[in-house]
């Protein structure tokens, strides 16, 4: 019977469907057919999954890997100069200054104001990219924390709240303020001025949270933005512990810890989530569903659907990829015949998915990086778009030719095989710690392959698609 189920679940990922390729709004034809990518995505993670199994063997129940002190190099120094931390700090709070003062003062027009280019890509694209490279900066130059702790400087005394953090709320609150900054940039149609006070309402929101429950209770549990950068920042070869840098093999933190709870399970999935749904709303094949489902309820509630649309599935988004990951746990609960409950294997296995939230957004947005990144040079000459030229850079034009579509596609591709093989091998790890035996963590990883194939088909087949005019 186990040996039935498995055999169904691979043959439902097997028969690929042609598509029609195109990327990024222009007819691009690929080097290959689509279906040949399908299944030199499956044989590669395949063939690392068969390689992993087959050198990682030693069932172990800690989380100890190699790793290099390298606290003596210049970055460790830096890492201990006071001097530089207070910089970067000071330069993180002027930056988030100014881009709450150009939205409320400058033009309302994200192409000649740098508070959209500014936060958005440079900010949430680069610190994420910084962070998955580098460790966890954001909580060096996290300008909100620091400003709070500069009160606790001004004060003498640090801010332990007025109540405690009521347990039930655990990560619920974060994972709230995640899914409204992803529809404001989706959905909510924010301009400069919106942004500005998106940004200064959350300010207010985190100093009465801070207030109420303290500081750090805070920063762990509520503040997204400390929880989805210090989640990317444990794929980083890079740790920090006591003091001390140290040198670790790429994506290896995610072994060291542990979801706590099923909210920052639904946290992670919707870092996965949410970038498929950006990712698939700009096709075609989106299009025609959002039109057909628009005109439906347009006649029975009489007013446009759109954007009830939009927020709804992008509600429901997470909870789509959690029963896909629910039901693979469950065929793996009964070929391995644990005793695991299907909660505990679901947080046990979590940050496997961590790799594949980030490829997936990589390969989504690392040209928008790229390309419309380059624009702050001409916005940094007039940030307000007042007519200034402070640094003569204001004919500036992005290089829209620095990546040809050649290059963005099989990068992409890249990307996204690299990320699912890297879980993949997470994977195999968690499995070692929850697994009396080698063989039984073979065979509990045999559904977790087909959903990481199922992942790269997924990912891929979205890049792969026309998109819909003005998207």
């Amino acid at each position: 019977m186990k040996r039935l189920v498995l055999l169904l679940l691979i043959l439902t990922f097997i028969y690929p469907n042609p598509v029609f390729a195109h990327a990024f709004g222009t007819q691009y034809t690929l080097p290959i057919p689509f279906y040949l990518y399908f299944w030199g995505a499956g044989a590669a993670l395949i063939a690392s999954f068969v390689v992993i199994g087959f050198f990682i063997r030693q069932t172990k129940k800690d989380a100890s890997y190699k790793k290099i002190d390298i606290s003596k190099s210049f970055l460790g120094s830096l890492i201990n100069n006071k001097l530089f931390l207070f910089a970067i700090k000071i330069i993180g709070f002027i930056f988030f200054i100014l881009a709450i003062a150009t939205g409320l003062w400058g033009v309302n027009d994200f192409e000649f104001n740098l508070n959209m280019t500014l936060f958005w890509i440079i900010f949430i694209l680069g610190i994420t990219y910084l962070s998955a490279i580098f460790g966890n900066i954001y909580s060096i130059i996290n300008p909100l924390k620091n400003s709070i702790e500069f009160i606790e400087y001004i004060w003498n005394t640090p801010i332990k709240g007025f109540f405690p953090y009521p347990k039930w709320l655990e990560y619920y609150p974060a994972c709230l303020f995640y899914f409204l900054l992803i529809w404001f940039e989706l959905v909510g149609e924010t301009t400069p001025h919106k942004l500005s006070i998106i940004i200064l309402s959350y300010a207010f929101i985190t100093l009465i949270g801070t207030l109420t429950f303290g500081k750090n209770v805070w920063f762990e549990k509520a503040d997204f933005l400390s929880i989805f950068f210090s989640l990317l920042s444990l794929v980083s070869p890079f740790e920090y512990q006591k003091g001390k840098l140290y040198l670790r093999p790429p994506f290896i933190g995610l072994i060291t810890k542990k979801t706590a709870s099923f909210s920052l399970l639904i946290f992670i999935l919707f870092m996965l989530s949410s970038t498929a749904f950006d990712g698939f709303r700009e096709t075609l094949a989106w299009g025609g569903i959002s039109s057909a489902i628009s005109e439906s309820l347009r006649s029975f509630l009489g007013f446009q659907t759109e954007t009830l649309i939009d927020t709804v599935f992008l509600l429901l988004s997470p909870f789509f990829f959690l029963i896909i990951y629910l039901f693979i746990l469950i065929v793996t609960k009964l070929i391995a015949n644990t005793t695991l409950t299907l909660l505990d294997s679901a947080l046990e296995f979590s940050f496997s998915l961590i790799p594949i939230a980030l490829v997936y957004n990589i390969s989504h947005y690392y040209t928008l990086f790229a390309i419309q990144g380059q624009d702050i040079i001409r916005l940094a000459s007039d940030p307000f778009g007042l007519g200034w030229n402070l640094f003569q850079t204001d004919t500036f034009v992005p290089n829209i030719n620095l990546l040809s579509t050649k290059f963005i596609w099989q990068t992409e591709v890249a990307f996204l095989l690299g990320g699912h093989i890297a879980a993949v091998y997470i994977s195999h790890l968690l499995a070692l710690n929850v697994f009396p035996s080698h063989k039984k963590v073979i065979i509990s990883q045999f559904p977790m392959l087909i959903l990481m194939v199922a992942y790269t088909v997924l990912g891929l087949w979205i890049l792969s698609q026309p998109l819909s005019v003005g998207k």
